[in-house]
């Protein structure tokens, strides 16, 4: 039996995430003129919004995941955050029959294609009345190219003295600009209400130092980026990680103009993805640090929520992952559950209207292998909620989590 002849759960496919951690003249339009797959919608507002970040639907055919959407409805939720690209090495859907190991689920050239699953996914989830968010990567959609020197980010070794190939695209490489927005133009052809930008829309502060983007902070500050210029004495700590006492006034120029230059490529996508679908509303990751400490923000990820705002998105997702926190900074569980309070304060601070401010919060270990106990998480929204009535959402969304025994806690209660 050809594969296509089987019935409709074929194409009904979900995706699954492996835990990682969501300035040149623009170019010509480039590749498939593809019909665009959408009704015209009505003009979206920015809402509060309940949001479910799918990892996994682990389900036997497509009947259980349909059931699985209306039981999160039921739960409380009103929106969908799908993944919709496969990175190498993640597992993939126990359905889905992989063209590729690598790539996207929606219909593009300018990455291989898993499998055109978005479309279905969308009515179904459309069907039951909830929205949905397309989870996209950028930096890291370099499938296919990561071979390929030209094409790769360049990060300072500190214990070798050397540059060295890094993780994802050159975000300074002008064929990548054009990859990028044809992949988002392509994603915005479907009739989703939303993106979400991953979280490797980034720069560490020991990246990029590749020959394009050297050149472009060359032409606009006079001299060329270097180690020698930006790292006040690197030292091994006993983890046996690197670090540096202090930063350069250089290096803080460096590092803001990657901030301003990651922002403008994001204003890029979103305009390449709204041509297509101009009601697509926008969320873009960002760690907690960009949030709690500008400094850090902008010297460990180039990340700066001021800035962000000024490029407009619909929401902000803050990754307010406690127990993440609990680890990098040592500290107890009620400090970090008061750690993420604050961050929820200088968000909405900043941001202002308190339904632009997501809030994610983690509800699975991805160090400990353990889902996190409903009181714990209680205990954040708790903090959270106090701030004000920010949207909301939970990562990984899976079964063993009874996200459902919450919905009390962000319902307004009728007076």
């Amino acid at each position: 039996m050809k594969r296509w002849a089987v019935p409709l759960f074929l194409i009904f496919f979900l995706l699954l995430y492996a835990f990682k951690s969501e300035g040149e003249e623009r170019p010509p339009e480039v590749g498939p003129k593809m019909e665009v797959m959408r009704s015209t919608p009505e003009p979206k507002r920015v809402k509060r919004r309940i949001c479910a970040q799918v990892r996994l639907f682990d389900m036997e055919n497509i009947q259980e995941v349909e059931k699985k959407v209306q039981e999160l409805k039921q739960a409380g939720v009103d929106t969908l955050i799908l993944r919709v690209f496969q990175n190498r090495g993640d597992r993939i859907y126990r359905f889905v029959v992989p063209r590729h190991e690598e790539g996207v689920y929606f219909r593009t050239d300018y990455a291989p294609v898993v499998e055109d699953i978005l479309g279905p996914l969308t009515e179904m989830v459309h069907r039951h009345g909830l929205d949905l968010f397309a989870w996209m990567t950028t930096r890291y959609a370099n499938y296919g190219l990561d071979s390929q020197p030209e094409y790769r980010c360049i990060s300072y070794n500190f214990e070798t003295r050397k540059f060295e190939e890094a993780k994802g695209f050159n975000l300074f490489r002008p064929d990548v600009l054009r990859r990028l927005e044809g992949l988002f133009r392509d994603l915005g052809r479907y009739p989703i209400d939303g993106i979400l930008f991953q979280d490797d829309l980034i720069l560490k502060h020991n990246e990029d130092f590749n020959a394009d983007a050297n050149k472009a902070f060359l032409r606009e500050f006079g001299y060329s980026p270097h180690p020698d210029r930006f790292y006040i004495d690197p030292y091994r700590s006993e983890s046996g990680k690197y670090y540096v006492k202090a930063y350069t006034e250089d290096f803080w120029s460096w590092a803001n103009w990657k901030n301003r230059w990651l922002m403008g490529l994001a204003g890029r996508l979103m305009a390449a993805a709204r041509e297509s679908n101009p009601n697509l509303q926008f969320a873009i990751n960002l760690y907690y640090e960009a949030v709690l400490n500008q400094s850090n923000g902008v010297a460990w990820f180039s990340q700066d929520l001021s800035e962000a705002v000024k490029k407009k998105f619909d929401y902000y997702a803050v990754m307010a992952y406690h127990r993440q926190a609990m680890k990098e900074r040592n500290m107890e569980v009620e400090k970090a559950i008061g750690l993420m309070a604050e961050v929820a304060q200088r968000a909405l601070k900043l941001v202002g209207e308190p339904s632009k401010v997501l809030m994610k919060f983690q509800i699975y270990d991805w160090k400990s292998y353990e889902v996190v106990p409903r009181k714990e998480v209680e205990e954040i929204l708790t903090g959270v909620l106090n701030q004000g009535e920010v949207s909301l959402g939970f990562y990984p969304y899976f079964d063993q989590f009874p996200l459902h025994s919450l919905k009390g806690k962000w319902t307004p209660s009728k007076k």
